[in-house]
């Protein structure tokens, strides 16, 4: 089924999510129109002709209006010359998953479907397709859905619930097996809820010091129920002097390096560990945009994370605005993170081997 969302004035639904609503029940989000008042009717006259179903949220009033009494206002979902039509204030995340798709799923019991997801990170859609392209060859029952976002892409693998149970396991292994270099986690958790997850299983704690990224890691980990049982502090160093002061970054280091340094950051990160009361640190310090004040180019960002016994600094450029660039340095800096919990748990694991 072919299912379009048009807004009136106000956009509620999230596109992506909708798209993965709709991909993971055999259905596909074809059209997001938002419009004004005045442009009802040609947006209904357009996504109908499109659409098998049209979910219809926003100024509802200036619906009934335009359509002059052709939608009954008593009815919240209808059939209407052949067509679909869903009519609801707001589209949120929980009405796409909670509602819209089991009605779906009542109207259309013969076709059912699971997927399998694996959310990946710093690879391209295109890049993921190019790995998997022999896989979508070999296996034409199972459809491939790719959800970008940022430099993170959710892959779901869709299935019929009528294919055979000893099948998925290994459809599982396959995919595994051609991008497991880049899956952080094979259900639908944030990179965030990840992270927090193996530090609490771990019993390690985190400190951050942020500059480029000012707080915004330790707000996506801190958003995380019972965070308090792995972070210990956060701290937005924004200025030269709170590095020198709160961290202990001597002031000859940023006067020689500069405050958006390699030097810089592994001293902010070596002031965290110093306290002794945290096992990783990481650091952030940088030139988010939109001028450069002299601190290096727009989107320069140096990261640095490590423990008691080394630290690692990596130098990265983003390209968007400044938003966008804080926003990469946060996913940056917990895949970052990501990548130090599984070779500490690697570790954890050999050594119980002996």
């Amino acid at each position: 089924m072919k299912v379009g969302f048009l807004s009136i004035d106000v956009k509620t639904v999230n596109e992506r999510e909708a798209r993965i609503a709709m991909f993971d029940n055999g259905h596909t989000a074809d059209m997001f129109l938002t419009v004004t008042p005045e442009n009802v009717d040609w947006a209904v006259t357009q996504m109908s002709a499109v659409c098998d179903l049209v979910v219809i949220e926003g100024n509802l009033a200036a619906l009934y209006s335009a359509q002059e009494g052709k939608f009954p206002s008593s009815r919240d979902n209808f059939e209407l010359d052949g067509k679909l039509y869903v009519v609801i204030e707001k589209v949120t995340d929980e009405y796409l998953w909670n509602t819209l798709v089991p009605m779906l799923a009542a109207k259309n019991k013969k076709s059912r479907f699971k997927s399998i997801v694996f959310k990946t990170y710093g690879k391209t859609e295109a890049e993921l397709r190019a790995m998997l392209k022999d896989f979508i060859k070999a296996n034409k029952k199972i459809k491939m859905g790719f959800f970008p976002e940022d430099d993170e892409c959710e892959i779901h693998a869709r299935y019929p619930m009528t294919m055979e149970l000893s099948a998925i396991p290994d459809i599982s292994m396959q995919i595994n097996k051609i991008i497991y270099s880049c899956i952080y986690t094979y259900d639908r958790m944030s990179i965030a809820e990840v992270v927090a997850k193996m530090l609490t299983e771990n019993g390690l704690k985190l400190k951050v010091a942020e500059s480029f990224t000012g707080g915004a890691i330790a707000r996506a980990l801190t958003a995380v129920p019972g965070a308090s049982a792995f972070f210990t502090e956060g701290l937005v160093t924004y200025s030269v002097g709170s590095k020198a002061k709160r961290l202990h970054v001597p002031m000859n280091v940023i006067a020689e390096h500069g405050a958006v340094s390699s030097d810089t950051v592994f001293g902010m990160a070596a002031g965290l560990l110093g306290s002794g009361d945290c096992d990783i640190a990481i650091a952030t310090t940088g030139n988010a945009g939109p001028t450069t004040d002299g601190n290096g180019n727009v989107g320069l960002c140096y990261i640095a994370i490590g423990d008691a016994r080394e630290v690692h600094i990596v130098k990265y450029t983003f390209g968007g605005d400044r938003e966008q660039n804080i926003k990469s340095g946060v996913k940056k800096a917990l895949f970052l993170l990501y990548e130090y919990l599984a070779c500490y748990e690697a570790a954890q694991g050999d050594g119980d081997g002996e």
